[in-house]
């Protein structure tokens, strides 16, 4: 995927940014605040006297701090320079820049920059996020990918998640294999891999979409930047899909902050002793939108639906009546039950699995076989 170029931006107006990101105790409100009443432009403020930011209520400290660049300053400026210069897919994007995606300028607290390393065109298509557990289900993992491969065949969105282990490396490896952008939000700097075992995976997404960050080249992973990272995911999408996730859980908060961006929030259900997938079925309880296909999906965000016609699960109807089927459940279950249950021989019963295992009805496992889908 060919990345498009924008124009780099001046070494003076990085350097602004990254005065306003450095600034103590301040948020993008109340600096937009301060240029209104400036009639000035957020890129604009370093450039105004100290005295009129002290009359408009900043403390010395931070007055300081936009108008007199630090040493820290000048280390954070070289080192993003420095990775621009590396490859032309690398980007240094600003709120008031008109590659800056649209969609995460309504969010309450947007960053006041972003990193991105990839297509910036696909900042601004529709997307649709998927996030859950790092421990997922082989059932969680057999709908992700079957989700990500309709909302390739059925509509103009491309994915997006968080590089995470599970859930989140499984939806930008399906989108990869079914030929959809995807976009990877990181929960540190864009310079840095994680986790490591990720490395193949962030030179993919970053070929076949991009990566994007909010944070200052040099950034490690920590644990208080995940929740930033998450208000990202869900800004930047339409809606926020969760797969299977605990109560307590990342994932979960990434479906809050969705909600109240004004964000479509909809949840996957499982069967009801899957622990990984409580917190799905409380989404579900609070009034996120129980989700079972891609049709579920358009019909929340018509816009992003392809003009043709959504098969509904009209071929699969059937299944649910199918003896066999119903004789498996969501967890393993023997081969013993399943002959008992549908009454079969065991050939035709193992020459019929294996038809469903193949269809992705069902999957084989050292315990027995598990439902995937009814």
């Amino acid at each position: 995927m060919n990345a498009q170029r924008q124009v780099r931006p001046t070494t003076e107006l990085i350097s602004y940014f990254l005065q306003l990101e450095a600034i103590p105790n301040i948020g993008y409100a109340k600096l937009q605040k301060l240029a209104n009443a400036l009639q000035c432009p957020l890129s604009s403020l370093p450039k105004c006297a100290f005295s009129s930011l002290i009359n408009y209520g900043l403390t010395p400290e931070q007055a300081s701090a936009m108008t007199q660049p630090s040493q820290t300053i000048a280390a954070k400026l070289n080192a993003t320079e420095k990775w621009l210069d590396e490859e032309e897919s690398h980007h240094f994007i600003t709120l008031d820049c008109e590659s800056y995606p649209f969609l995460l300028k309504e969010i309450s607290r947007p960053p006041l920059f972003l990193y991105v390393k990839g297509d910036l065109t696909s900042l601004n298509k529709d997307k649709v996020a998927f996030v859950g557990t790092r421990k997922p289900s082989l059932g969680a993992v057999h709908n992700t990918q079957n989700f990500i491969q309709q909302l390739q065949e059925s509509t103009n969105a491309i994915s997006i998640s968080g590089m995470a282990l599970g859930i989140d490396a499984i939806v930008h490896q399906a989108s990869i294999a079914n030929n959809l952008p995807t976009i990877g939000v990181l929960g540190c700097s864009i310079d840095h891999i994680y986790p490591k075992r990720h490395k193949n995976l962030y030179k993919n997404v970053s070929e076949n979409g991009a990566l994007i960050s909010e944070f200052v080249i040099g950034t490690a992973p920590k644990p208080v930047h995940f929740p930033r990272r998450n208000r990202i995911i869900s800004g930047l999408a339409l809606g926020t899909v969760v797969m299977e996730a605990r109560v307590k859980s990342g994932s979960l908060v990434t479906a809050k902050y969705a909600a109240q961006q004004n964000r479509e929030v909809f949840a996957v259900p499982s069967h009801i002793n899957n622990e990984e997938s409580k917190g799905c079925h409380m989404l579900i309880k609070d009034g996120a939108k129980l989700t079972e296909n891609i049709a579920d999906i358009i019909e929340e965000l018509p816009t992003i639906a392809l003009n043709l016609k959504i098969e509904q699960k009209n071929s699969q109807q059937s299944l649910a009546f199918d003896l066999l089927l119903d004789s498996v459940e969501y967890s393993a279950t023997s081969i013993d039950i399943i002959a008992k249950r549908t009454g079969m021989s065991l050939g035709d019963l193992l020459s019929k699995l294996l038809e469903y295992e193949l269809r992705g009805l069902v999957a084989s496992t050292a315990e027995g076989y598990v439902k995937l889908r009814a």
